[in-house]
Parts: C-alpha cells; structure tokens; sequence
C-alpha cells in the first residue's frame, strides 16, 4: 500500500511538473489567450518582438500562442476541462462568476511581490477584488455615452463650422450644441426623420445582451438606483422593474412609436459600427473603446464623430455605465506561470512600471496602429500612479490623431460620472432585458413596460438570483 501512494504521488508530481514545463526543453509554458488572431500580421509580428524580447530576458520561461476570444456562453467546456489559456481577456461582469465556478485564481501574492497592488486604479482593482483577494489586472476600461454623427448633424443645420473647417458644437458661450438629455436626443430624433427618407434619429440594440447593457445606463439616467439590493440578511433581490427603468424603457417605446429609430428589434454592439460607419443614422450609444469600429470596418471619417457624454433623463441623474477589459489567470496556473505572465504584461507596455522596456513597447503599440490607418483616440487608463500617467498621458497626445474637442466633455467628466455594472449574473440580467426591449420594439403601440420589467425581475430573481440565496 506504501509502494501504491507512492507511486501514484510520483505520478502526480510529475503530471504537475509537466503541465507548467515542456518536456523537450524545460521551459516554464505561458499561453497567451489575448495573443491576435492569425489575420492581423502586423499585431502579430509585433508580439512575436515582445516575445522574443522577453524570453531573452527570462530564459526559462516559454510564450505561447493561443489565441483565444472569451464568450459567457462557452468558457465552461475549457473551464471545466483545465483548458484555459494561462492569461486571458475577459469583462469587469465576469470575475464573480469565474471566480464562483473555479475557472480563475487570484493573484494578489505575486501583485504585491511585484509592487502593483496600490499602483492600480480604485474603481477597477475593487471591480477584480472577492474576499480581500485579487483575481486579475485591468487592461483598460471604457465608459459609455453618446456617438454623434457630425456631418448629418451640419447638414441638418443644427451646428455650424468653425474658419478652420471643425464642426462648432458649443455656442458662443461654450454651452453644448449637442444633445444633453434624453429629451433633446427625442427632439434631434424627430429633425432627421422630418429630414431624411432613409436616415434615422438613433440606433437602439436589442440583442446578444447588448440592449439590456444599454437599458441599465438609460435607467441610472431616469433616476433608477440598484438593480440588485443586497438586504441586511446578506440575501439578493432583484430590482429591474424600478420606476427609473420603466421610464426608460417607455422612452425607447416612445421612439419607436413615432419612427425615430432604426427599425429593427434584433440589432447588437455589432451592428453599431455598420449603421454609423454608413451614415444611416445619427446617434447611437457606445463605450468609449468601440469608437474606432465605424472608422475601420466602413471608412467612416474619423474627423466626422462626437463622443459626448451620456444625456440625462431626468434632469439629475448624469451616469456611466463603466466597465472594462481585465486580463486574468487560469485557476490551474502555477504561481510562476502567474508571475511570468505578470511580467509579460510589462514587456507589452501594460504595467504601471516606466522603464526603457515598457516604454518601447507602448510606442511600439502606436506606431503599428498608425501604420494601419487606425484612428488613435485617448483611453481610460488601469493605473493611477503619477509617474505612469504622466508618461502614458504624454504619449498618448503624442498620437492622437482625432479632434480632442469633440470627446473632451466625455473624458472630462467620465471619472465623477462612472458608475459600475450590477455585481451578480450580470450578462444574463443583459439578456433578460433584451427580452423586454425586443417586445417594446416589435410591438411599440400595444407593449406595456412596466409588465414586461415585473416579469423579468421575477425571471431573473427566480433563475438567477436565488442561486446564491441558498
């Protein structure tokens, strides 16, 4: 029985050993899930640079192709299996759930060993924080608002030019001329379907949980507060049929009765460049990280967009929705194939550290990107240290090539607008209230929002929230 243990923890510790090495040159393997797809040559190359630069530097650990594109519906069958790559892209609504089903570990030992932890920024850290535990890194966030199509907007004669040739959108008194409530987007709605025969006012989604993202945004703006409520008895309760999301679905309702939307009931966050990038409409809501979609996908002039910030519908409430990208490490990676993805991050110029390696990998970043034609527009940085932001901030004016003052408003105040997703089963709550919108629109005239909400708070408080009631 002693010669069987022994045997079979052999067996282990070398199945262990070789799962964190290979076996030809006992290299410590790290894949990287967010490594770019074979189509993009130049990203590729550039990363074959970073690796190349890095495993020069550690010789014993390995970088490993594998690119691998995260999806809610279909983590499970690599979760379950161990087959996650060791870093990999996910959503700020994800971390709970993969936390909760054991597919990532937390890495806050090797965060503070590498000085990091304090380095990252607040909102972001809390939103990859369970138990005093740190189960990832942000690589950026966004925030969402308000995409504006400037040339419909000229033409219509709702703004004018400057003498250099820009767009004016503030008047004389630097007030907005652009839409700063959900009223105003009524009313320019109106203007273009009075104007044009085949543009529309706005662009609203409805599909693969899109809409119901958007919705969320739109009810925080009507005055709704959580939509989930955490009771004293640590229990959840759903609150998607609050007064401020009924109102929010009733505008979209209202829009849709009179025509001022696209029409359609089934469109996602990938119709959205098309639409805009072939000026079928003028406005559309978005996050801050999909701007330059229109641009590239549809040659839409990246000299012809606003980014403003989200109108209120109310009159008060002036919110975000924000989120984001965080790398994050397979539950099954050792600690050093933690700590060497960790210092990979650096070598591709996305660590708080300024030196001479993360530096040439942040211009390298904008030099392949300026190559490719591609719109350079100012980010929603994941650190906060002074030295990190001075020369990142520095950098990135160095490359924009967009007109700053249409997005100004939208940077200037995304920090003090920004309100975070709902903590629990989040895109699934997304994709019970597209449920709702998609009924409002293809029934604009007959639909009730407020039935529709109350019985999506019951499904959703059913199905979901009672999982972690028990």
């Amino acid at each position: 029985m002693k010669k069987l243990i022994c045997l079979i923890l052999t067996v282990l510790i070398a199945t262990m050993y070789t799962a964190c090495t290979d076996d030809n040159n006992g290299k410590i393997k790290i894949s990287i899930g967010f490594w770019p797809e074979a189509s993009q040559t130049s990203d590729i190359n550039m990363y074959n640079e970073w690796k190349a630069s890095f495993e020069a530097d550690n010789p014993e650990y390995e970088i490993v192709a594998e690119p691998y594109t995260y999806s809610p519906e279909t983590v499970a069958a690599k979760g379950n299996q161990g087959l996650l790559p060791t870093v990999f892209q996910t959503y700020f609504t994800e971390p709970e759930t993969l936390i909760r089903e054991g597919y990532i570990r937390k890495i806050t030992d090797q965060l503070d060993e590498l000085g990091w932890t304090d380095k990252m920024d607040d909102s972001m850290r809390q939103t990859l924080t369970k138990d005093g535990d740190i189960y990832g890194v942000p690589r950026d966030g966004y925030g969402m608002g308000l995409f504006i199509n400037l040339q419909i907007l000229y033409d219509m004669g709702e703004i004018d030019k400057n003498p250099d040739g820009s767009y004016k959108i503030y008047d004389d008194s630097n007030n907005p001329l652009y839409p700063t409530t959900l009223q105003e987007v009524t009313a320019l709605c109106e203007k273009v379907s009075e104007s044009y025969d085949d543009v529309y006012g706005i662009l609203i989604l409805a599909a693969n949980k899109t809409g119901g993202w958007q919705l969320c945004n739109l009810a925080w703006n009507f005055g709704a507060k959580d939509l989930q409520i955490k009771g004293a008895d640590g229990k959840w309760t759903a609150n998607l049929n609050d007064p401020g999301m009924v109102k929010a679905l009733e505008w979209i309702q209202d829009l849709a009765n009179n025509g001022y939307c696209y029409p359609g009931a089934s469109f996602n966050y990938n119709d959205f460049p098309q639409k805009i990038g072939t000026n079928r409409v003028l406005m559309a809501f978005a996050g801050n990280d999909y701007l330059s979609q229109p641009i590239t996908g549809y040659n839409f002039s990246k000299d012809n967009f606003a980014f403003v910030p989200m109108p209120t519908g109310d009159g008060t409430s002036h919110y975000a929705l924000f989120g984001g990208t965080p790398y994050v490490f397979a539950e099954n990676a050792s600690d050093e194939q933690v700590m060497g993805a960790l210092k990979f991050l650096h070598y591709i110029g996305r660590s708080p550290v300024i030196d001479e390696i993360s530096l040439s990998a942040m211009k390298k970043g904008f030099d392949v990107a300026e190559k490719k034609g591609m719109p350079i527009l100012p980010t929603i940085k994941a650190w906060k240290n002074a030295d990190y932001l001075e020369t990142a901030e520095k950098l990135e004016n160095d490359y924009i090539n967009v007109n700053y003052t249409y997005m100004k408003d939208f940077f200037d105040t995304i920090h003090t607008m920004r309100r975070a997703e709902s903590p629990n089963y989040c895109q699934e709550m997304y994709g019970i209230l597209d449920d709702s919108i998609q009924n409002v629109l293809s029934n604009p005239s007959t639909a009730n929002p407020s039935s529709l909400l109350a019985t999506a708070n019951n499904s959703f408080q059913s199905r979901y929230l009672s999982k972690i009631n028990k």
